[in-house]
């Protein structure tokens, strides 16, 4: 259960959204997922985070399964849902979240019938709540601040990372959250509670590392302590790690923390010389990251360190390319054909999935938050949109998927 779960108690229907999906209902958990409930759930998801609105069934599953292509949408649409009404009446004498979906001309949607208590409703309600109460009564805000803050386990329905028509709503609460943390950090550094923002700014940066206001925030705290070692300390990391994986410098404001936590003069030079050596040649891409290996190591690490503590779901896939007997290919011919595959490769990939070169012959993807079947469709794509587009010039073109190794595996990734 999340961290803030006490609503259970108040409530006979719980939507959990943030950080991980699921419905409590009189305390048993009626969203279980397996392969055969899979599909209806997304609907339900669909349907729940676009409440008050009406689609035609041929709309809704345009924007769930874009890449499907259905006869008959309102006969698919309709025998989903009826397995989805079946599993949200667990206890049929109670009224139930079923009553909630309804269709109307043609069309299904979402509409408020059964009571429930949902996070993503609550965290928006609290930080509203706070933001009237910001300047006429900051002890009530920062109360409210800190519970909309601990509705805040993640990203919303973080299981769907490859649904586009998702990412409006799951930015907006993102947008929400990064909002409390920064308002709360003002109200507390009215009051010198730094010990807090500090405690709070590290367990925003754990959520969303590349926020920067986060970081200024926690380094100000930190001074603010007397804690100049630690600020130093955190700022030549997060300067770094901005450098080396987004090839970005420090802000104006940044720069003036800079000053104030005594930086090594000349450390900037050095660190950014090293990581232009590792971007030179490096374009720019509107889908996947590309990185070279020693960045892609570093992020494997990383995303197995997530998969350790949240066990959400990160495959690694691999692209080969070979003769017929399995031989490397002259480079002349390799060189040109793998330009081409990771061009495809990058294009075709979310922004946020990583791609390296591994070798000459090989390029690795790195692919948070899918399950396999979605991980498969991925690299079926690429595969499509590669032949589409050019030919193999007699090469073979090998491919493969699979979950990310356990922690103790870690020798084996070399």
């Amino acid at each position: 259960m999340p961290k803030n779960d006490q609503h259970v108690c108040d409530y006979n229907i719980c939507i959990f959204t943030l950080g991980k999906f699921y419905i409590n209902h009189n305390n048993i958990i009626i969203s279980e997922s397996s392969s055969r409930s899979k599909r209806m759930w997304e609907i339900f998801k669909f349907l729940l985070a676009n409440r008050g609105k009406t689609f035609f069934p041929e709309t809704i599953l345009e924007k769930i399964w874009p890449e499907n292509d259905y006869p008959d949408p309102s006969m698919v649409l309709r025998a989903q849902i009826f397995r989805l009404r079946q599993a949200l009446k667990k206890e049929p004498a109670n009224p139930s979240l079923a009553d909630n979906i309804i269709l109307s001309q043609g069309c299904y949607g979402w509409e408020e019938k059964t009571e429930y208590w949902l996070d993503a409703d609550d965290l928006e309600s609290l930080v509203s709540e706070a933001g009237l109460l910001f300047e006429q009564n900051p002890e009530e805000a920062i109360k409210l601040y800190r519970q909309a803050i601990a509705l805040y386990n993640g990203p919303y329905l973080p299981e769907l990372s490859f649904s586009e028509w998702i990412e409006p709503i799951r930015s907006y609460y993102h947008d929400l959250f990064l909002g409390a943390v920064s308002d709360l950090c003002e109200l507390l550094n009215a009051k010198g509670l730094y010990a807090e923002i500090i405690k709070l700014c590290e367990q925003a940066t754990a959520i969303d590392y590349f926020e920067e206001k986060i970081h200024i925030k926690l380094i100000e705290a930190l001074l603010a302590e007397g804690q100049i070692t630690r600020a130093r300390a955190h700022y030549n990391e997060v300067t770094s790690i901005y450098y080396r994986d987004l090839g970005i410098k420090p802000s104006e404001h940044m720069k003036t923390l800079y000053r104030l936590v005594g930086a090594e003069p000349g450390s900037f030079e050095l660190d950014l010389t090293t990581i232009q050596e590792g971007l030179k040649g490096k374009e720019s891409y509107s889908g996947a990251y590309l990185c070279d290996a020693e960045l892609f190591r570093y992020f494997y690490k990383l995303e197995r360190v997530r998969v350790e503590r949240s066990g959400q779901s990160v495959l690694l896939g691999l692209f080969t390319l070979t003769n017929a007997d399995f031989n490397i290919p002259d480079d002349h011919v390799l060189n040109e054909t793998m330009e081409k595959l990771q061009n495809v490769i990058l294009d075709s990939l979310r922004k946020g999935d990583l791609v390296t070169r591994w070798n000459k012959a090989q390029l690795l993807l790195l692919l948070p938050g899918l399950n396999r079947e979605q991980a498969d469709l991925v690299i079926e794509r690429i595969e499509n949109n590669f032949h589409k587009k050019y030919t193999l010039q007699g090469l073979v073109l090998h491919k493969k998927i699979e979950s990310l190794l356990p922690m103790e595996s870690d020798a084996h990734f070399i």
